[in-house]
């Protein structure tokens, strides 16, 4: 299985997904692409990590600082929000072995789900669906 999908999107997918109530074959399909989420999330947070290493204001002894809010205290906040910004807004390769039709089964999932929705669940429906639907226009074109 291969989707894209952007960085941004990969908590609140794997929050809203972790929240529909499946049953037998839609929740092991569902339980395969968390899990694939998930890793690059880990992916995502190691990026992260390495932009505090960076960027994070660090005392006579090497911790990082923390602002009063608990957040660590960046220095050159300016470039350190536009490396984040363009880092959440990468688009990663959600892919890894499953089963050969768990995309089919994982966009079907989508294209039944009858909940309502809103906020970062809406944004995260719409942001699945359209990776699954851009990997299905993939294969029908045989790319």
């Amino acid at each position: 299985m291969k989707i894209n999908l952007q960085n941004s999107y990969l908590v609140p997918s794997i929050n809203f997904l972790q929240g529909i109530k499946l049953k037998g074959k839609q929740s092991r399909s569902r339980s395969k692409l968390v899990k694939l989420l998930t890793k690059s999330l880990k992916t995502l947070q190691e990026d992260e990590n390495t932009l505090l290493d960076q960027y994070g204001e660090r005392d006579g002894d090497g911790e990082f600082i923390k602002e009063e809010d608990g957040q660590i205290k960046i220095t050159k906040k300016v470039e350190w929000q536009k490396e984040h910004r363009e880092l959440l807004e990468t688009v990663a390769e959600i892919e890894g072995g499953t089963y050969v039709n768990h995309i089919d089964d994982c966009k079907k999932i989508l294209d039944d789900y009858d909940g309502e929705l809103d906020g970062a669940n809406a944004e995260a429906y719409d942001a699945l669906l359209d990776a699954f639907e851009a990997q299905e226009n993939t294969k029908k074109e045989g790319k």
